[in-house]
């Protein structure tokens, strides 16, 4: 059973970035490091716990915004009925890292490069149970931006060739992504306080 969850993407933006790149204007992006960085680290938490929106969002003390209020670096607490959290820390600030690591009761998985594969044609995770660690590599032929075109490709064939609907998996799982990204900037605007997520 799963218990807990920490994801984290950061990097070291350049001078230049952290001035001038539109995810750091607020007519553009607006949402800084939580909008680009921190969108990954949500996407994973929710894939890890099968796509289950959390009760409640609570940004962690530490947020660290620019001069126009958009967010350079935050975390936050996720809190799911069942007794699962997770963490997220997101940065333009710190050191490039790309981390999620899921516990469970019986065994833990780590991944270290979850946004953007070392290797292109190859991805590693580790798990770990029963005393042991072991070390698991896939290997792919092509790489993730490649099988991302393709699968955004079939998805537009099927409906613009084969008259099918649009895939709800994805829109509900952009929508969820984004619905805790504006929880977490809501909770960061508000000293903090937990955002409730029952009814949204």
């Amino acid at each position: 059973m799963l218990m807990q969850v920490y994801s984290c993407f950061s990097f070291a933006a350049s001078d230049d970035f952290l001035k001038h790149d539109i995810r750091v204007k607020p007519g553009l992006d607006g949402l800084g490091a939580l909008g680009d960085a921190g969108w990954y680290t949500i996407q994973a938490i929710l894939l890890v716990n099968n796509f289950k929106l959390p009760k409640t969002v609570t940004a962690l003390s530490g947020s660290v915004l620019n001069d126009a209020g958009i967010v350079l670096s935050c975390g936050a607490l996720f809190d799911w009925e069942d007794g699962v959290n997770a963490t997220i820390y997101c940065s333009f600030l710190a050191n490039l890292t790309m981390e999620i690591t899921a516990i469970g009761t019986k065994g833990s998985l780590r991944v270290h490069d979850f946004v953007i594969p070392y290797m292109e044609t190859e991805a590693v995770f580790t798990t770990s149970g029963g005393g042991c660690v072991s070390e698991h590599k896939v290997m792919t032929e092509l790489s993730q931006e490649a099988c991302m075109v393709m699968e955004f490709a079939r998805l537009v064939g099927e409906i613009k060739n084969r008259g099918a609907k649009p895939d709800g998996f994805w829109m509900r799982f952009s929508r969820n992504t984004q619905l805790l990204v504006d929880a977490v900037k809501e909770s960061i605007d508000n000293n903090l306080e937990p955002v409730f997520l029952s009814g949204r």
